[in-house]
């Protein structure tokens, strides 16, 4: 009992900084679409994906390692060596990437503002090497399993990223002059933090990587490198063939859906952060309590899934007008991060037994479905298109995932959660699309399956909320008792 409650504890507290990030998002999002025409939008929604690939590509697996190895570094060195290594080599990357890209600077500034810009080129190179630190950063408070300077750090780089441009469509409602204020923020919040962490940052540190150690983790970390450009392509190819396509409007209308149906990180991203530490510690003594997780985790993400779609219409009045037509495809927007966290509590053999190269190539054929689903899908559909593309890809990575990890470390006995969380998603997020003209039987469909999933999954909801009574309780003992 005392195990579980602890993991829910932590659980509870790394997922704080999702809570919040739902609640400033949530905020953010009817002021922005109403501040902002879409356009305009649409640029900052650009470069937010030019400054994710810029920064994922510089991982080059450092950040993995970092995860992997922060138990047990390689070769007996500190975790002071492993953290200012893996970040001294991104950083690294980061300059050199910055130095190639200025022979390209009119192109990549143009693809955010419309028109060559030197400042708007600065502003990428800056910002991107700012969330490479942020990301080291989070990942030794996540490992440290430090919820406290974890939520404190998240809940500020969230009100960077959310709110505090928004201070611009006040002021101009112009997307480049929201980018340079956006920038100075993340290097004000990066000069702040990194002192917070200059006790474990140390060249000299670094330094002391001998050639046992660079082999260990370049073995690692040598699969991993395709996989920085494909997970930016996983996330974003959709948004790209789009603003080809169709223009930075329809980016700014997609992208605002997006982050409306990013309500599901509230589960999928504080489980996430909790969860690989947990695994990495705990899979050689753990009995059926990742079976019970992965159970667990699939009920809350299919039922929150479908209660969000049922409650589609109040949510899309936060919007601006110009913005609601993506209500008809929303509910395509939740699987990919629901396929995404499943995954997680399905394919641990992968990381548990090293085998990184299987993640390069899952990556891979995500990358190439998504790509070819979008290119097929976009030009006859536009923004549903899009969606479909997407949830599409996620489905099938998901099984291929879970395959794939079951064969290094089995945790699951059936895959039937996984076909119902699925199933019922994909028959929610169809029926609202095909149903779209016709409110009276698609409401009908929402509501039948969403009881459909309370009933089959009665047991997990009973156990769920015993748990949580539980905890409650053992909390005001606690608290009585102090």
């Amino acid at each position: 009992m005392a195990k579980k409650h602890e993991f829910l504890k932590n659980l509870i507290g790394f997922s704080m900084v999702t809570w919040i990030s739902f609640a400033l998002g949530f905020l953010s999002s009817p002021i922005a679409t109403r501040l902002f025409e879409p356009g305009e939008l649409g640029k900052v929604n650009m470069f937010f994906s030019y400054t994710g690939l810029m920064s994922t590509v510089c991982y080059l697996g450092m950040d993995q390692v970092y995860v992997r190895f922060f138990r047990e570094p390689p070769q007996g060195k500190s975790q002071k060596t492993l953290f200012s290594y893996c970040i001294g080599v991104a950083l690294l990357a980061s300059l050199l990437l910055t130095g190639g890209l200025c022979f390209f600077w009119q192109r990549l500034s143009a693809g955010v503002s419309g028109t060559p810009r030197v400042s708007i080129f600065v502003c990428l190179c800056i910002f991107s090497f700012c969330q490479i630190l942020f990301r080291f950063m989070s990942l030794r408070f996540r490992m440290e399993q430090n919820a406290l300077m974890y939520t404190v750090q998240g809940v500020l780089h969230i009100f960077i990223t959310k709110l505090a441009y928004l201070s611009m469509g006040f002021a101009t409602g112009k997307g480049e002059h929201a980018v340079l204020l956006l920038t100075l923020l993340m290097v004000l919040f990066s000069l702040a933090f990194l002192w917070v962490h200059r006790r474990h940052l140390s060249p000299k540190a670094a330094l002391a990587a001998d050639s046992p150690f660079l082999r260990e983790v370049w073995l690692y970390a040598l699969p991993l490198l395709p996989l920085t450009l494909l997970d930016w392509l996983n996330n974003n190819v959709n948004i790209v063939v789009m603003n080809n396509l169709l223009g930075k409007e329809a980016v700014a209308i997609y992208s605002s859906a997006l982050g409306l149906a990013a309500t599901i990180n509230i589960i999928q991203t504080g489980f996430n952060a909790y969860w690989a530490p947990y695994v990495l510690e705990n899979y050689d003594s753990q009995t059926g309590r990742f079976y019970t997780v992965h159970r667990m985790m699939a009920c809350l993400l299919c039922l929150f899934g479908l209660t969000l779609s049922l409650l589609q219409t109040p949510v899309f009045l936060f919007l601006g007008k110009s913005y609601r037509s993506s209500v008809v495809f929303f509910p395509f927007l939740f699987l990919s991060p629901i396929c995404y966290c499943l995954g997680e509590t399905t394919d641990m053999g992968i990381t548990i037994s090293k085998k990184t190269w299987w993640t390069t190539i899952i990556f891979l054929v995500s990358s190439v479905l998504n790509i070819a689903l979008c290119s097929l899908l976009i030009p006859r559909l536009g923004m549903p298109g899009a969606a479909m593309a997407s949830s599409g890809t996620a489905v099938i990575i998901l099984f291929l995932r879970t395959w794939v990890g079951q064969r290094y470390y089995r945790v699951l006995p059936s895959w039937r959660y996984l076909y119902l969380t699925v199933g019922l998603m994909l028959a929610a997020a169809f029926g609202n699309l095909l149903l779209a003209d016709r409110p009276l039987p698609k409401y009908l469909l929402l509501s039948g399956l969403l009881a459909a999933a309370v009933v089959c999954w009665l047991p997990e909801l009973k156990v769920l909320c015993r748990t949580a009574l539980e905890l409650v309780g053992s909390l005001l003992h606690r608290r009585k008792k102090g």
